[in-house]
């Protein structure tokens, strides 16, 4: 604090920097009020998809069930290998007040029979179920990454901004106060100093001059 000096330039310099301060406080504060409705809303997207992976798994795990007791392990091993494929999803950027989110648009990862590379007629019922059970729910997994990375984010974007907030008003606000008040001290002593000088000064002159 007595590191600056108790100047009319230095008062001025810290009052637009307090000013400042609080006005960041304020951005900050509606930054995070922003981002926090944000984040419960994919808080709630995540929970609803979560929901319906968990339904559409059960279904594949019963469909896989009863392949394995119709079809056997070594035929499900063998046609996994053989719908093996890459998988193309395409992602957008998207910034929520300066924080930059993927998007993964939503993509229907289900295929046709004949798009599997397979015969209609000779791939058993049993196994197509299963196929198709499986792209559904990896739909939808894909669906849920994107949201997920998005939750993530805006969770340690809201962090990081109560922690700004937190350092200007419990740390740098405060001590700049504390400055302004010493500075703000020190020139009123001055003052009541130079006034008094200042009548001492007159009080000598007239004494003086009542001699004369």
């Amino acid at each position: 604090m007595n590191q600056t000096s108790p100047t009319r330039l230095n008062l001025l310099s810290l009052k637009i920097r307090h000013g400042l301060a609080k006005d960041g406080v304020r951005m900050l504060r509606s930054k995070r009020e922003v981002l926090v409705r944000e984040f419960f809303v994919s808080m709630k997207d995540v929970a609803e998809v979560r929901d319906i992976i968990e339904k559409k798994l059960d279904i594949a795990f019963t469909s896989i069930t009863l392949a394995r007791v119709f079809l056997g392990d070594a035929l499900l091993k063998s046609s996994g290998y053989a719908y093996k494929r890459d998988i193309d999803v395409n992602i957008k950027s998207k910034n929520v007040m300066g924080v930059i989110v993927p998007e993964i648009e939503d993509v229907n990862l289900k295929r046709a029979i004949d798009a599997r590379g397979t015969s209609p007629i000779s791939e058993p019922y049993r196994l197509n179920e299963v196929t198709e059970k499986f792209e559904d729910v990896l739909g939808s997994i894909v669906s849920v990454a994107s949201k997920e990375i998005r939750l993530k984010r805006l969770g340690i974007e809201i962090q990081t901004t109560s922690r700004r907030i937190n350092a200007l008003e419990e740390i740098l606000i405060p001590s700049m106060t504390k400055r302004i008040k010493y500075i703000q001290r020190m020139l009123e002593e001055k003052e009541r100093e130079d006034i008094f000088r200042l009548k001492r000064f007159k009080g000598r002159r007239k004494k003086g001059d009542m001699t004369i």
